[in-house]
């Protein structure tokens, strides 16, 4: 019995967020009703606020948990560092790639301008964070060294995650067809191109 109650749910809460995500794009998230999103869900405004108390909370929790299900699944291989040749691992950006694919009409909707935030800037600092934890580099001796490495850590992190990141919705946007090998590919290389 308790399996069908959570399978019940389960779906109640896909349908509220289909439901939302065809409110989002048609109008501003300012401009929707709770109503709207009701109706466009199929479930009663008692079911909506069993689960949220506004369309705030809805959409909070629905960016959180994208974000969150975006972080358990991008931690990244480490890189190798020296700057002049980018060592990153293919197989597993490709696995990542395959990931946000199978994300793409969602994350599409997240990124509308309706949503009136900036969840793909939210994602390429997400980015930029598994990045920054995924560097390996060798201790240097002098604190200069240290320092130089440093920076060039920095520029490395936001370098990869807004190129990533830039290139997947491109990928999205216009040249869907491409495999995430290619895609991957594309972003090692225009990576390496930066830094060199």
């Amino acid at each position: 019995m308790n399996d069908k109650i959570d399978l019940r749910v389960i779906k109640t809460l896909e349908n509220i967020r289909n439901g939302f995500a065809l409110c989002i794009q048609k109008k501003p998230f300012s401009s929707i009703t709770i109503n709207d999103i009701t109706t466009a869900a199929r479930v009663n405004r008692t079911t909506f606020y069993k689960y949220y108390t506004d369309k705030y909370h809805l959409r909070e929790s629905l960016v959180r948990s994208t974000l969150e299900e975006l972080s358990n699944d991008i931690s990244l291989t480490p890189f190798q560092l020296p700057y002049n040749k980018i060592n990153i691992a293919n197989d597993a950006l490709i696995s990542r790639l395959e990931y946000m694919y199978n994300h793409k009409d969602w994350y599409l909707i997240l990124w509308n301008k309706n949503m009136e935030l900036n969840i793909f800037e939210d994602m390429v600092q997400l980015f930029e964070k598994q990045t920054r934890e995924s560097i390996i580099v060798h201790n240097n001796e002098t604190e200069i060294a240290r320092k130089d490495e440093s920076e060039k850590q920095e520029l490395f992190a936001r370098l990869f995650a807004s190129s990533a990141m830039t290139t997947v919705k491109w990928w999205y946007e216009y040249s869907p067809n491409k495999t995430p090998k290619e895609v991957a590919d594309i972003i090692s290389n225009n990576i390496n191109l930066e830094m060199t």
